[in-house]
């Protein structure tokens, strides 16, 4: 296995009252093309920021090659950044803004040709040296980019969403050539990006991201193929994602009946998510059929038709298939049991800060929790602490409380935001202030309405930050 290049230790960072990255610990190899990969707003460009020496952390350690970087200046630091905007000088010509850098390093003027004449020829762009970057198309200019920062030989090159300004059929071009590029000049890559197609083609580890926390780590295949949570399936590719119940290894219950699985390790009768891809299931006749639905819609999409297929429980499926069916068919819908993914349902993880009396400060409210359900019995007074709740144990009120809550009644209010039937109960997004919990219901409700809800105590887990480990000589 490739040595390590660099190695985050329990990074934290906020801006404000808001915790943009929760004590994430991560780890790059020599070599790798690894692409941080989520929504805006997840903390992956301050994690890049952080690794150039852009940001500081506010707690945790940043190692390159086994030395601690963390309190090093950016220019000190053995990367380089290329930007969604070029950032190139648009009063210098393209050799002088390749070689701005090695002028800075007071190189002499022989070496500076040798070394921008590489860079042209790396990034296919010889004899421009003397145009200005606004006679340049957008891809030239990116690749300008690519040249000015790889030509100061940097050990690691950091891309924040490069590739951002560009059209569709040129962005699709240069995902290639990018990753041909990094296998040429065997620098390691860290890509910022927020689509998702674009890092299926180009990464080598995929790092999803969602909140400040790291959702899954894992190569292409296995991000797509096996998430290991209803975000990552959803965020990757077309999901129908549904609740269900694992009975026993190998037997799941979701869409009102019993399904074989490949999946085991599951406690009995626990509440899952079951992920099944629409180009896993298969049309049959409906006396035929596992499930059986009418078709709704279809829609032609170059190699296949995806199809909107309504359950007689109202669930809507998404299929593609290279068969056509008309709208109105009522169908059959199989699936083998490699293809039904069963996986935990994620926890709504939270920064709190531990006040006295079994409570804990998560921001908009104060709620109790109980001692058992730490992992400490020894913490500080205002202790910085993971606070992990899952999505069904958050209950709605059916009504709005008589008086205001006090801190520790484990009320809080908020509004909807996201709304999604899973064929057995609802999904929802509930934005409370500064805070955003995912709440399973049976309870319909609509977007925007102000809802209350009710933590229990004894489903809140109270867990220590980790503490900073010490890296060996081989930064392993």
């Amino acid at each position: 296995m490739s040595q390590h290049i660099i190695d985050l230790f329990n990074i934290t960072k906020s801006y404000g009252d808001t915790e943009v990255i929760k004590d994430l610990s991560l780890y790059i190899r020599q070599n790798e093309f690894l692409t941080l990969l989520g929504p805006s707003g997840c903390g992956k460009t301050t994690t890049l920021r952080i690794i150039s020496g852009f940001e500081k952390p506010d707690s945790g350690r940043v190692f390159f090659n086994g030395e601690d970087i963390t309190d090093l200046p950016p220019h000190k630091r053995k990367v380089n950044t290329v930007f969604q905007k070029y950032s190139l000088f648009p009063h210098m010509n393209i050799y002088e803004n390749i070689a701005f850098g090695l002028k800075i390093k007071k190189l002499p003027e022989a070496e500076i040709k040798k070394k921008v004449k590489a860079a042209l020829e790396l990034v296919e762009l010889s004899g421009f040296e003397r145009r200005k970057p606004d006679s340049l198309s957008g891809g030239q200019q990116q690749r300008i980019a690519i040249a000015r920062a790889i030509v100061n030989e940097p050990e690691v090159l950091l891309l924040d969403e490069p590739l951002g300004a560009l059209d569709l059929k040129l962005r699709k071009e240069m995902q290639v050539e990018l990753k041909a590029l990094q296998k040429k000049t065997g620098i390691t890559f860290v890509y910022v990006t927020h689509d998702q197609e674009e890092a299926l083609t180009m990464s080598d580890t995929i790092v999803v991201m969602n909140q400040g926390v790291i959702q899954q780590i894992g190569v292409p295949t296995d991000i797509y193929n096996e998430p290991v949570n209803a975000f990552v399936a959803r965020f990757i590719g077309d999901s129908n994602i549904l609740s269900g119940v694992m009975l026993k290894d190998y037997l799941c219950e979701f869409a009102g009946r019993k399904f074989e699985c490949a999946d085991k390790g599951f406690e009995k009768d626990e509440d899952v998510d079951v992920v099944i891809r629409p180009e896993d299931i298969n049309i049959v006749r409906p006396e035929d059929g596992m499930l059986r639905g009418t078709v709704i819609s279809t829609l032609f999409k170059g190699v296949h038709y995806e199809m909107i297929v309504e359950a007689a429980d109202g669930f809507k499926w998404k299929i593609h298939s290279t068969q056509m069916t008309e709208p109105g068919t009522e169908i059959g819908m199989n699936v083998k049991p490699f293809d039904i993914q069963i996986m935990k349902i994620p926890y709504n993880i939270l920064t709190g800060w531990v006040l006295e009396d079994n409570m804990v400060d998560i921001g908009p409210v104060n709620v109790k929790y109980r001692p058992e359900n730490a992992n400490s019995d020894s913490f500080e007074y205002e202790e910085t602490v993971n606070v992990y709740i899952l999505p069904q144990d958050i209950d709605i009120l059916k009504d709005k409380p008589e008086e205001e809550p006090d801190d520790g009644d484990n009320i809080i209010s908020g509004e909807v935001e996201t709304f999604r039937y899973k064929g057995d109960d609802y999904e929802i997004t509930v934005k409370c202030k500064d805070l955003s919990l995912l709440v399973h219901t049976y309870d319909k409700v609509k977007i925007g309405q102000t809802v209350y809800l009710h933590i229990p105590e004894e489903s809140i887990r109270i867990r220590k930050r980790e503490e900073v480990v010490e890296i060996d000589d081989q930064g392993n």
